[in-house]
């Protein structure tokens, strides 16, 4: 019961309660890189896709291949995970986002959201369970929630 209880409360921060829109200024950038190897040797170089943002209020913002440039932005954000859904620049153009819900979070919700789901249908389903099938369900959701709570906090 808990998985639905955090699921619900992770949707209803993001779309049912008011968002909050912050002024903020961006106080450090970094880049988001990942490995890559040539084809004429193996030698391993690094390949820029993108940039990871954190502001001065300490919120955590990425975009794929699309740098700000302005200091001064405009974030919405939700108002318990203080999850960013948008970002304005100073110059009034819309970024888009590859975290938060936009990005891997919202394919982990999409995906473990329905492994629970066919979870709770199979133990409605099946009128007799078994104590190893209880409790390998309830540890696989248990796992299942840890990797959801660690994206939200790293991500």
């Amino acid at each position: 019961m808990k998985p639905i209880l955090i699921t619900i409360l992770f949707l209803a921060d993001f779309f049912l309660l008011p968002e909050v829109t912050i002024n903020d200024s961006i106080s450090y950038v970094s880049f988001i890189k990942t490995p890559q190897t040539s084809q004429d040797n193996s030698v391993r170089a690094n390949k820029s896709i993108g940039y990871k943002y954190t502001t001065a209020t300490d919120l955590k913002f990425s975009t794929i291949e699309t740098k700000i440039e302005s200091p001064k932005i405009k974030l919405t954000v939700s108002p318990l995970f203080k999850t960013v859904k948008t970002v304005i620049t100073s110059e009034n153009i819309k970024v888009d986002l590859a975290s938060g819900f936009n990005g891997f979070n919202k394919l982990l919700l999409i995906l473990f959201n329905g492994v629970i789901m066919i979870s709770i249908v199979y133990v409605n389903i099946t009128k007799k369970i078994t104590e190893n099938a209880r409790l390998n369900l309830i540890f696989f959701n248990l796992f299942i929630i840890a990797v959801w709570i660690c994206a939200l906090i790293l991500i």
